[in-house]
């Protein structure tokens, strides 16, 4: 979103670019917007009597036109989408909590080579534990 409202110095051209981006979504079914940091979308390129994101993109979300995921904290969501009863029904919660310590180091195991490889080192289990119990 920050892309989008950079460079939008006269109010329209922040809408002009989101109605463009909206009507390519509408015209491929197949596609999923990601919007990490969904939150900032409240009040983005808003500016007086203009639209932010987030009620340009309500009307495509409630005729089921544009697939979203958006990724926020807890207490961002409450603070910026909550708020707005309209925007909070177009999305559903899922509330992921973080990894256990031992989920933590599955996962690190799995993509050690990856590391291992670009870094060109090797990790051993124990610097995977130590890194995982100390931080």
């Amino acid at each position: 979103l920050a892309a989008l409202v950079a460079g939008t110095k006269y109010r329209g051209q922040f809408e002009e670019r989101m109605k463009a981006i909206m009507n390519e979504l509408e015209k491929n079914n197949d596609i999923i917007l990601f919007i990490d940091e969904i939150h900032t979308m409240v009040g983005a390129g808003g500016a007086t009597g203009s639209l932010d994101a987030s009620n340009i993109f309500k009307p495509a979300l409630a005729r089921g036109e544009l697939q979203c995921i958006g990724a926020s904290t807890l207490d961002e969501y409450r603070q910026h989408i909550e708020k707005d009863g309209a925007l909070d029904r177009r999305f559903q919660k899922v509330l992921v909590d973080p990894p256990s310590a031992e989920e933590t180091i599955h996962i690190l195991q799995n993509i050690k080579s990856k590391y291992e490889e670009f870094h060109r080192v090797e990790y051993t289990n124990e610097a995977i534990s130590a890194c995982v119990y100390l931080s």
